[in-house]
């Protein structure tokens, strides 16, 4: 026994590091997880995901996604959303889940584009996949900052359609290449604060990672340096449940090598039809 124990011990102190998660990137993931597989707000919760074209009709004659609910009419004029059911008629608040019935809604985005996402139970739900932790994936580099101002509007990895700022191009080196990687600053719906922004392509989209791209958050570091740890590039919500648009490739945003780190892909979930691309 002893002798095994010994061996088992060697065993482990041979293992590779990049095998090894740190804590901190172990704990993200465990709670992203549990987010994804039971909160009600989970994309496989979805039901519905449109934009809201003035109106929007839940129950009888409504989308035939929405036909179970309870009659209901969703208006937004002049910016303000007010809800008009059988009780009667109630402001209805943004970027936050509304209870109705069995079901919840949330009114995103910027006003005269607003989406409205629809979720009831939890349906094919599954726990995220990564590829092994692989240090030599994470980057340090320089952030080169964009020539002249640009906004752009562009989905999110959550399907949302928001107003993008131009940043820069993030460059570094991965496996010995140089990679030179646009960045746009992205502002979470209803938030103040905006997040650097990669979304790109490499060699294993459509073999273990999702087709249309990964998204990755590229952290400011001391002394003007920038990270971009690939180990936490991450599928957006349309790799999840169909009912979510994908977002279009960047321009540029391509990696020749196989990224072989962060999430995986193992196919939509709930029987979700194929995604959409858009802009």
């Amino acid at each position: 026994m002893r002798h095994a124990a010994v061996m088992m011990l060697g065993l482990a102190r041979a293992a590779p590091l990049a095998a090894q998660v740190p804590p901190g990137l172990a704990a993200e993931r465990a709670g992203f997880t549990a987010w994804l597989t039971s909160a009600p707000n989970s994309p496989y919760a979805a039901i519905y995901h449109q934009p809201l074209a003035g109106e929007l009709v839940f129950g009888p004659g409504a989308d035939p996604a929405l036909l179970a609910l309870p009659r209901a009419v969703l208006t937004e004029r002049g910016g303000a959303l007010r809800l008009r059911t059988a009780e009667g008629e109630r402001a209805a608040p943004r970027h936050r889940d509304v209870p109705f019935g069995n079901w919840r809604f949330r009114v995103s985005g910027e006003r005269g584009r607003r989406t409205v996402t629809v979720f009831g139970p939890v349906r094919g739900a599954r726990p995220p996949a990564y590829h092994p932790y692989d240090r030599a994936r994470v980057v340090e580099g320089t952030l080169e900052p964009a020539a002249r101002a640009e906004e752009r509007r562009m989905l999110g990895l959550d399907g949302i359609e928001v107003t993008a700022t131009l940043a820069g191009a993030f460059v570094g080196r991965l496996d010995g290449a140089a990679i030179r990687l646009t960045v746009y600053r992205m502002s979470e719906p209803g938030g103040e604060e905006a997040e650097l922004m990669i979304f790109f392509r490499d060699g294993t989209n459509g073999v273990t990672t999702y087709p249309a791209g990964r998204f990755l958050a590229v952290e400011p570091l001391p002394g003007g340096r920038y990270r971009a740890d690939f180990n936490r590039a991450r599928n957006p919500f349309c790799a999840y449940n169909g009912v979510f648009p994908c977002p279009l490739p960047w321009p540029g945003n391509a990696i020749a090598a196989r990224v072989e780190a962060g999430e995986r892909y193992a196919g939509t979930g709930a029987g979700a039809p194929a995604p959409g691309a858009r802009p």
